[in-house]
């Protein structure tokens, strides 16, 4: 009996080959984009499955309570890892480890920044490591120890031994090898890196990271009992508090496992992150595979008449009720088949493609989970597609059928009509939320931030550049392609300090403000391009400017000024750090559009220069470039020369939105392409059935375009039925996604308007070739029609 149901719908096939096209092509589309999405969903949500421990690791988050809101960071002191170990017993491993860093990494004629983390020893422990030599037990223990990726062993010492060599860090410090790792997947958190160092190490040059009033490390623990972290989460809660009495921070656990998607805070509640995106796509592809079975059942459906008199021959000969119905959902099960291997081979073809998008590493694996999901889809796209023509066309009466009475019925068509309205309604839902994604990106890009961002280049300032920076500022601006100069503790867009240790007078005992902070030299108003609210900025002729600050407008504000009252205040910065506000700075973005303008001050300490920031002639930028070079291999020779756009930072905070909206463009014009399809092949029926009528209309007179007028109607009503269905629920979904944006675009009206027109025009192009053949044909020929 199988093979006969295969036999027929193979010659269904052949013989109704538009339409079996369009099911194919439609249903490969559909299962391709599932398969391909369901893969992406798979890597989001294993992320850090890659360790074993990962149920019984956790991070170590504070929340901070200041006087507008509560803070979550996952930077903790220095000294709270040794104070865990000593205390707690609960505690089984627990480490610090830094950001990131860009570290010199020098052997014999070779020399090369590398990104490392400062851990310590228990890092090796906690997270899962496959070393290919050296012991992970050990490999840290030593604090002038460093263990390499195999990438990075392989790079320094080729098929020599690693362990045991020597590496000089820094140009400062000699570091043995202790050990070689394979790198991890890149779904793993805190995975990059290339190379690792003793925090102990690091605190030897860092002093500040051991006090308790600092806070730049992170912290990772493992549990001896996961199930009750709860219990230790509460015990300890109020360690800093503890160390600290005017520290108003408590600390809380989260599960390592998610970290990942579950990153966003907002007054101390836990707010979404990358789960977001794993449920929009996972909808997005349900509404694609919607799209296309719909497509195989409006066809099927529209198809039943032609099919009636077999149906009504089998019921002749004996066929039940059960059999047709066998048979029809084997036709369709067919078609997923056929549609499935297709779309196997167009995802593994696309993988490639699809990884560089979403910068992922998926390998295409005939695993338990690929045959899972193809398998699972098609046989829910070939019983659900197939369902309603097997249960319909199943019920014809062989009298009705054979006398030739069968026809589209009213329940058919109405059935047709509802079809389309929901295919619509699922396209007009994702091209809506395409147009708003792509509106939000080409805000924050063109966003008005304060300052011009173009032409702004900044590098480090290695050795002792810092010292000579004067010397280096006037040889740079001899070169006529920079325009200024100017020396900075932090990259413009990457402020990493920040402090509430400012005082005032009047300000409250209670009052915390978190100031982002920052020492920059007197020319960096007029390098970044910024203005004055009020005051001046730091000026060299002015010698106690070292010892004064700068506000911007928010700070000036929260400390209960305006921008004219806040110059000539004085402002005790850490205890010891006493001076006056000479200058109030109108407000410019230094973070993403995520996050409000933050309270910033400035400070104008001249041992605090980590960055050399550059106004470069925007027509001149290889010229500046090169100048820059020229200062490097003067200056800090030893070092490989690296600089970097403020622009292109700008651009990486968005990165995660560039890709969805990549995505979003994909998968919209793929449900438009499937939604088009299935109108394609109604269009040609609706005019099929209308034939004889159309021939009345042009022997009345009717002209070619009232008769394509005429023939669009029913399903430009449709379209913009669905447009009145979609566009709420597309609305509430990209408003909540737009809540994630401090500056962001204000929803109109003319978003709907914009993507329902999109909608009919392309439904109108869709069906215009069938409406205008028809109106051509011969009326004579029209009436001869049956």
């Amino acid at each position: 009996m199988i093979r006969n149901i295969f036999k027929v719908a193979i010659r269904n096939i052949f013989r109704n080959k538009v339409n079996s096209f369009i099911n194919i092509f439609g249903l490969s589309l559909g299962i391709t984009s599932f398969v391909l999405i369901s893969f992406w969903v798979r890597d989001e949500i294993t992320f850090d499955r890659y360790h074993k421990n990962i149920d019984g690791i956790f991070r170590v988050l504070e929340f901070q309570f200041y006087s507008d809101r509560i803070g979550t960071t996952s930077s903790t002191p220095g000294v709270l890892v040794p104070h865990l170990k000593e205390n707690y017993p609960e505690v089984k491993y627990a480490t610090r480890l830094t950001w990131t860093e860009e570290t010199l990494f020098s052997v014999p004629e070779k020399n090369h920044f590398e990104t490392c983390r400062y851990v310590d020893g228990d890092f090796l422990k906690i997270f899962s490591f496959d070393f290919v030599a050296g012991d992970k037990e050990t490999a840290l223990d030593d604090k002038y120890s460093v263990v390499l990726s195999e990438e990075l062993a392989s790079r320094y010492f080729g098929d020599q031994e690693a362990v045991g060599q020597t590496i000089k860090v820094r140009n400062d410090r000699s570091l043995r090898v202790t050990g070689v790792f394979k790198s991890w997947p890149k779904n793993c958190t805190y995975g990059d890196f290339d190379a690792l160092l003793s925090i102990e190490e690091y605190i030897d040059r860092n002093e500040w990271a051991a006090e308790w009033g600092n806070n730049n490390l992170r912290t990772v623990v493992q549990l001896h009992d996961p199930t009750n972290y709860r219990v230790f989460d509460a015990k300890i809660k109020n360690i800093i508090r503890e160390q600290k009495e005017d520290y108003e921070i408590d600390l809380w656990l989260q599960p390592f496992g998610e970290t990942h998607l579950y990153s966003n805070y907002e007054n101390g509640q836990q707010k979404g992150g990358r789960i977001l995106y794993v449920r929009i796509f996972s909808i997005v592809a349900i509404f694609i595979l919607l799209i296309a079975c719909i497509n195989f059942m409006n066809l099927a459906t529209a198809q039943a008449v032609k099919r009636a008199k077999e149906v009504g021959l089998r019921k002749v000969v004996g066929a039940v009720k059960g059999n047709l119905m066998f048979q029809f959902l084997g036709e369709s099960l067919t078609f997923a088949l056929i549609s499935g291997a297709m779309a196997l081979a167009a995802s593994f073809m696309l993988i490639p493609m699809f990884n560089t998008i979403t910068d992922k590493q998926i390998i295409f694996d005939f695993d338990g989970f690929l045959l899972l999901i193809l398998m699972g889809t098609i046989l829910f796209t070939g019983l659900f597609s197939g369902s309603y023509p097997a249960f319909v066309i199943s019920r014809y009466r062989p009298a009705e059928v054979l006398k030739g009475v069968v026809k589209s019925g009213k329940k058919a068509n109405n059935l047709r009509k509802s079809l389309v309205v929901v295919q619509f309604s699922l396209s007009i839902i994702i091209i809506f939320s395409t147009i708003v994604i792509s509106k939000q990106l080409q805000y924050v890009q063109d966003q008005d931030t304060g300052f011009d961002k173009s032409g702004l280049i900044y590098m480090s300032l290695r050795d002792d550049m810092d010292e000579k920076f004067d010397v280096i500022r006037t040889e740079l601006l001899s070169n006529s392609s920079i325009l200024n100069a100017t020396a900075t503790s932090f990259p413009p867009l990457r402020i990493g300090n920040s402090t509430w240790s400012v005082e005032w007078p009047g300000k409250s005992p209670e009052e915390k403000i978190l100031f982002s902070n920052q020492s920059v030299d007197h020319q960096y108003v007029e390098t970044m391009g910024l203005d004055l609210s009020a005051g001046r900025s730091f000026e060299a002729k002015y010698t106690t400017d070292t010892s004064n600050f700068l506000l911007n407008e928010t700070a000036a504000k929260k400390m209960g000024f305006s921008p004219e009252e806040a110059v000539g205040q004085t402002i005790t910065l850490w205890d010891r750090h006493v001076g006056k506000v000479v200058g109030v700075l109108k407000d410019f973005n230094f973070s993403s559009a995520h996050t409000e303008i933050r309270p910033m001050l400035l400070m104008h300490d001249l041992s605090w220069y980590n960055y050399l920031v550059v106004r470069a002639d925007g027509s001149k930028l290889k010229e500046a470039i090169n100048s820059l070079q020229t200062i490097q291999e003067k200056f800090a020779s030893a070092y490989p020369f690296e600089y970097e756009f403020v622009d292109k930072d700008w651009a990486e905070f968005y990165e995660t939105e560039q890709r969805t909206g990549q995505l979003f463009n994909a998968f919209a014009f793929i449900s438009i392409v499937i939604s088009c399809l299935g109108l394609f092949g109604l269009s040609a029926f609706a005019i099929q059935q209308r034939t004889k009528e159309i021939g009345v209309r042009k022997v009345l007179g009717a002209s070619i375009s009232s008769i394509i007028k005429l023939v669009s109607r029913d399903f430009a009503l449709l379209v913009m039925i669905a447009a009145v269905i979609g566009s709420p629920i597309a609305w509430y979904f990209m408003d909540n996604w737009l809540s994630d944006f401090a500056f962001r675009i204000e929803l109109s009206f003319l978003i709907p308007l914009l993507a329902t027109f999109l909608v009919l025009m392309i439904a109108f192009l869709t069906i215009f070739y069938h409406s205008l053949k028809a109106a051509r044909n011969n009326p004579v020929e029209a009436l001869r029609y049956e």
